[in-house]
């Protein structure tokens, strides 16, 4: 195949690509991120106790032609044949797909299983120091997230159906997936920790609902928290 063919067949797919996303409806963000993110804001309000905003300077901006964008859809389209191809992520009691950058996880078991919230879970072995930041409630999914005032650390304790047809996007990029049991129910972990942070996330199909613990815990407190996990008596 001659550098022309070549270059003739590689702008065609970048036009056939670019033509996809020229009319493309505004993305939505999930449930799951809006959450994550009003937990964010919860928490930098309560960490400064007001925004400070200040204007930014003045930026040039860079005009992106449609031939421009054609040359990066060209370049991107050699990248995944160099290697960027996904893969197919198969545990227990999920299954997904692996990206650069993150992994998409669905529940394999939902059939059987409750189509809205009827047994709400909580934590009752929480060490003393935490206070309720921010709750927020579904027939889907229950979500609470709290603050240690001393220790400034922070975490989400979330329950999910699992019809809900929302996958979970784990941050995997440079980060290890562990399959994990918790009492005896497959789950998933990923440690963030480093030098100077603490941060996990640990996600468990309890058999009707999954679980989710993220934040700033070592693996041990997510263990204990989720281990301890019972229903609210009614």
């Amino acid at each position: 195949m001659s550098e022309s063919v070549l270059k003739s067949i590689l702008e065609e797919s970048a036009r056939l690509e670019w033509a996809k996303y020229e009319n493309a409806p505004e993305h939505v963000f999930s449930k799951k991120h809006e959450r994550k993110m009003k937990h964010s804001f919860k928490l930098f309000e309560k960490k400064s106790g007001r925004f400070v905003t200040h204007e930014c300077a003045k930026s040039s901006h860079i005009r992106l032609t449609k031939k421009t964008v054609l040359v990066l859809l060209t370049i991107l389209f050699l990248a995944v044949l160099a290697g960027g191809a996904l893969f197919s992520f198969t545990s227990s009691n999920f299954r997904g797909r692996i990206y650069s950058d993150n992994t998409e996880i669905y529940a394999i078991t939902t059939e059987n299983c409750p189509a809205t919230i009827e047994e709400k879970y909580y934590l009752p072995c929480l060490p003393d120091g935490y206070e309720v930041l921010q709750t927020d409630s579904t027939p889907f999914f229950e979500y609470i997230s709290y603050y240690n005032v001393e220790t400034e650390q922070s975490f989400l304790f979330c329950q999910h159906v699992k019809k809900d047809g929302d996958p979970f996007h784990l941050n995997t990029e440079g980060y290890y997936l562990e399959e994990i049991k918790v009492n005896n129910c497959c789950g998933l972990f990923i440690d963030f920790s480093s030098d100077d942070y603490i941060g996990s996330e640990l996600l468990w199909d309890n058999g009707d609902y999954i679980l989710e613990l993220s934040g700033d815990i070592d693996k041990n407190f997510a263990l204990f928290l989720a281990e301890n996990a019972k229903v609210l008596e009614s």
